[in-house]
């Protein structure tokens, strides 16, 4: 069995093709997940929102932001949906699961002010395609 799994499997980041991506170089769900923290940045910094960190480990889980606003820390789980051999059911589950486990965990000194988490948002892309009319209610 362990001899069969490194042909059975493809590293993250390959191509199309099944061929490892080169190194250094974004694959497309890297460069989406990239557009998605520009554009949620530029919603805060035009709500005022200066004190934020990018792409930033908070007690060993990967955070799309993390800012402070009102003296609370919030971490930000960008969400580009599952991809086509997952089960959208078990990644929900998985992405809330994650989000209940940043909560009071310490964060910030690199950007936003060192505190711990007082919230997480799950930000499906499609709200940040949208724009801020649909931010709004889930950053406000």
């Amino acid at each position: 069995m362990p001899a069969l799994l490194p042909a059975r499997s493809a590293p993250l980041e390959a191509g199309d093709d099944g061929a490892p991506a080169e190194a250094g170089t974004p694959g497309p769900a890297a460069e989406a997940r990239e557009d998605l923290a520009d554009r949620l940045q530029r919603y805060l910094t035009g709500r005022g929102i200066t004190d934020l960190e990018r792409t930033v480990l908070v007690g060993g889980h990967l955070v799309d932001l993390l800012f402070t606003d009102a003296g609370e820390n919030t971490a930000v789980l960008n969400d580009p949906g599952p991809r086509p051999s997952t089960d959208p059911a078990r990644y929900l589950r998985l992405l809330h699961a994650r989000g209940d486990l940043l909560t009071d965990l310490p964060s910030g000194g690199h950007g936003a002010k060192p505190c711990p988490v007082s919230r997480t948002v799950w930000v499906p892309a499609w709200r940040i395609l949208s724009g801020e009319h649909a931010l709004a209610p889930l950053i406000d």
